[in-house]
């Protein structure tokens, strides 16, 4: 389930953060980017969890309506088709789930609100209503509606957004790199006046903060749907349940690409000197696209088999995001040209 781009970005966190607070020492670095890895496969887990730990919230809300002293007649014979919904039930079963879910220090049944809010989510909701009035019942449409629900009542919901990231799994920063800040006039000292702008456009209800398309929680959220979309009835759950590296290779390439560049920045730095336009030197770039920049070239120097074009993309990308607003074709222009200069060098053969 852990793929490149997750990796990329939990790499780039983690060799920030390192990078910032002067520590250098490479079990400490590897250690946190292996518990940032494990976390964003948590809440791939903590998500498919859901949909069970929702139907059976669900059962009890059903069975407190039933027995109300005015219950109405829908109240007392309710619809219990999504009570039977094959393919809850089938996640359920799931010995994998339960296994870690039994293990692990959140519980979606501590938060009542929160599946409140869920359920009357999916009761006010053409898909519900669609779904109980389906003249035939078979797992297809089963696991259908709740694919549809995630993906279009569960994945974008502000509330359960707000109660995972209060859960410390939501985190896209969760090693406090730094926060990407679009004002007009930045503040250029310590990171304190940065917050106290942040704390001040709250204040002011002028703060707006974006997700990051390709960021860990959107990547996540797309392989929980798909998940949910893959599943077949004729094979055990668990063997539809993605594993955290989907190939060894990808955990080898974290640690590698990790390493790398914590123990060579100022090496590659010199290397990207001479790349650097007229006007800009390495002292005048900043930490995020220097180490943006130093993760392409170790990519270039270290992993033969990904083309540079690929590289380049992946990095623009993440400046998009962790870098300011005219990062991105800077780092595409120096990686390009970098790149370029690498293959005349002799230093790397790839395209």
């Amino acid at each position: 389930m852990i793929n490149r781009v997750l990796i990329r970005t939990r790499v780039l966190q983690t060799a920030y953060a390192h990078l910032h607070r002067g520590e250098l020492k490479l079990t400490a670095a590897e250690q946190d980017l292996m518990v940032g890895l494990e976390r964003t496969y948590d809440l791939y887990l903590y998500l498919l969890q859901l949909i069970p730990s929702l139907t059976d919230f669900y059962q009890e809300v059903l069975d407190v309506r039933r027995r109300k002293h005015l219950a109405t007649r829908e109240e007392r014979s309710p619809n219990l088709r999504l009570i039977r919904n094959r393919f809850a039930q089938q996640l359920a079963s799931s010995e994998k789930l339960q296994n870690w879910y039994n293990q692990f220090g959140l519980r979606w049944q501590d938060d009542e609100t929160l599946l409140r809010h869920l359920i009357r989510l999916i009761e006010d909701s053409s898909l519900y209503d669609d779904y109980l009035k389906g003249s035939t019942e078979s797992y297809e449409q089963d696991q259908n509606f709740w694919a549809d629900a995630f993906h279009h009542l569960f994945a974008a919901d502000d509330l359960l957004n707000e109660r995972l990231e209060q859960q410390s799994i939501f985190w896209e920063n969760d090693l406090k790199i730094q926060e990407k800040i679009e004002c007009e006039e930045r503040p250029s000292g310590e990171e304190e006046q940065v917050q106290a702008v942040i704390e001040e456009a709250k204040s002011m209800g002028q703060y707006q903060s974006t997700s990051f398309a390709n960021g860990p929680v959107e990547v996540v959220k797309d392989f929980v749907e798909k998940t949910l979309r893959k599943a077949v009835e004729s094979q055990p759950i668990d063997e539809q349940i993605l594993p955290m590296f989907r190939e060894e290779e990808d955990e080898t390439f974290a640690r590698h690409l990790l390493r790398q560049v914590l123990v060579k920045h100022d090496e590659y730095l010199k290397l990207i000197e001479p790349i650097l336009t007229e006007g800009w030197s390495s002292e005048r770039l900043a930490d995020m696209d220097a180490l943006l920049l130093r993760l392409g070239v170790t990519e270039f120097l270290h992993f033969p088999g990904i083309p540079t074009h690929i590289t380049i993309n992946e990095y623009v990308e993440l400046a998009k995001h962790f870098s300011t607003a005219h990062s991105a074709s800077f780092i595409n222009g120096i990686l390009d040209a970098m790149a370029k200069r690498l293959r005349e060098e002799g230093k790397i053969l790839k395209q």
